[in-house]
């Protein structure tokens, strides 16, 4: 095997953190090749991990038995054994340790058995120690104190925004009556992050009873939510218990509750602060034992100003307010996420791209997110499932990610260029120019780059270069 590649993934030397020295999980490297066992292990102890190394398949398992590693991770091709065959071993015998799975010689075949087998990725020399770098704080970031009460796959994060959430939800953790208000844009994790709590409280045996608020028509709601005796309208030929009361001694979360009608406003307030209900029909309150947990996109404040939500409601919701912040405030996630969601999908589909490259990464940091994590989650669902097994690149990202990157990123108060504004100009219009300067447009976008320029155009390549010549456009001017 060639040492050059492996000269090529040595990480650059850097002081050790004391922060990183107090973690002590250990990270086992199986290669028979020194410089890449040393270059490993150079990276591992950089980012904080006690590093263990192993030449062979036996001397592995001995470590593994002795050690207990963290992680593994495991070149495919060893003196004594081949690495699937050990990964297997170790699946059956130790499950909750993450292998890694590396090799000089790329091969399809073998990276869509290994993730089969169980493997948390397979990476190709020279290593992206990126990659690697987000897998490890992946690990460091599950097991952390501050985190370790969180058990949810999906509740992953590095930035400082959700690690102040976290703080709030794990004070909260034991103070199982007091009301939480959720806000945040649609797709940011509220109603994920409101069923965590439920967990994490002493609640977590009893029902989790979610209510969609704008699901639910208007003349059904009161029905839905309290009940109703025998009698109590026409069709009513027997009682029935509605969602409060079949959530008994655990948790109510009201999601969008902005859109709760006005009329059943007074009842939520009476509910929560009384504790007691009241079928339809019926003449006697029932207690309710039941936490309320509430979550809405909309802004309540501004609501209450046109007298569409009730003032006394909102204050009362409003014991402990928490705030999720949306995806393009917290970037330094994505990278976490997108590789979180590319071993999820990758397992799932069985057709794990080899991964994503540093440039595509770049562009989806980029990009705003309208959607929050929703959005990146069923992007990263579909390039999974429509991309070849070779590496995620900008080209197999939707346009929509750039042309929105690229207007976000002009200057407030920057107008667009003349000739691309929606407004026609006094002189008219030239329907010549306009196409030449949308390819132009297009290719400065692709930085020079046909295929994607193209995809920014919705044409064919072919029609690109058609108009290229026509308009005798070098397209090598802007970088390809």
């Amino acid at each position: 095997m060639n040492n050059t590649p492996v000269i090529t993934c040595l990480s650059p030397s850097r002081p050790r953190h004391s922060v990183q020295a107090k973690i002590s999980k250990k990270v086992l490297i199986v290669d028979d090749e020194y410089l890449i066992r040393y270059a490993l292990t150079r990276f591992v102890e950089d980012e904080g991990f006690v590093a263990l190394t192993a030449d062979s398949s036996l001397n592995a398992l001995k470590s593994i038995e002795e050690a207990t590693p963290e992680f593994v991770i495991l070149d495919i091709k060893l003196p004594d054994s081949n690495g699937l065959t050990l990964l297997k071993t170790i699946k059956e015998t130790n499950p909750e340790i993450k292998v890694i799975m590396i090799t000089g010689c790329a091969d399809i075949q073998s990276s869509v058995e290994a993730m089969k087998m169980g493997a948390l990725d397979y990476f190709e020399k020279p290593i992206d120690f990126d990659k690697l770098k987000n897998l490890l704080a992946l690990s460091r970031q599950e097991h952390t104190p501050e985190n370790k009460a969180f058990p949810r796959e999906d509740f992953v994060f590095l930035s400082d925004a959700m690690k102040d959430i976290v703080r709030i939800v794990e004070r909260l953790a034991n103070k199982t009556d007091v009301t939480v208000l959720v806000l945040g844009e649609s797709g940011t994790g509220k109603s994920f992050l409101c069923k965590i709590m439920h967990e994490l409280s002493s609640r977590k045996d009893r029902p989790f009873v979610e209510i969609g608020c704008s699901n639910i028509p208007e003349h059904l709601i009161e029905s839905e939510l309290f009940g109703y005796e025998k009698g109590a309208f026409t069709d009513a030929k027997a009682p029935k218990k509605g969602l409060i009361e079949m959530a008994e001694g655990g948790t109510v979360f009201f999601d969008e509750i902005g859109d709760m009608p006005y009329p059943m406003q007074a009842k939520i307030l009476n509910l929560i602060e009384e504790k007691k209900f009241r079928r339809i029909g019926g003449l006697q309150n029932i207690n309710a034992d039941v936490r309320i947990i509430a979550a809405t996109n909309r802004n309540l404040y501004e609501l209450v100003q046109a007298k569409k939500f009730r003032l006394d409601l909102f204050y009362r919701l409003n014991v402990v307010t928490m705030e999720m912040p949306p995806l393009r405030k917290r970037k330094d996630d994505i990278p976490l996420l997108t590789h979180h969601y590319f071993a999820r999908y990758g397992s799932k589909y069985d057709c794990a791209p080899k991964g994503i490259t540093p440039r595509a990464i770049a562009a989806l940091q980029e990009y705003s997110w309208p959607g929050n994590v929703r959005e990146l989650k069923n992007l990263i669902e579909k390039l999974v499932i429509f991309a070849k097994c070779g590496e995620i690149d900008v080209d197999d990202l939707p346009p929509s990610i750039f042309t929105l990157a690229e207007a976000e990123s002009r200057p407030k108060g920057e107008e667009r260029p003349a000739e691309s504004r929606e407004s026609v100009p006094r002189e008219g219009l030239s329907l010549r120019v306009m196409e030449e300067e949308f390819i132009r447009t297009a290719l400065r976008l692709a930085d020079g780059n046909q295929r994607k320029a193209a995809r920014l155009l919705d044409i064919s390549r072919d029609t690109l270069r058609y108009r290229l010549k026509k308009f005798e456009i070098d397209s090598s001017e802007y970088g390809g």
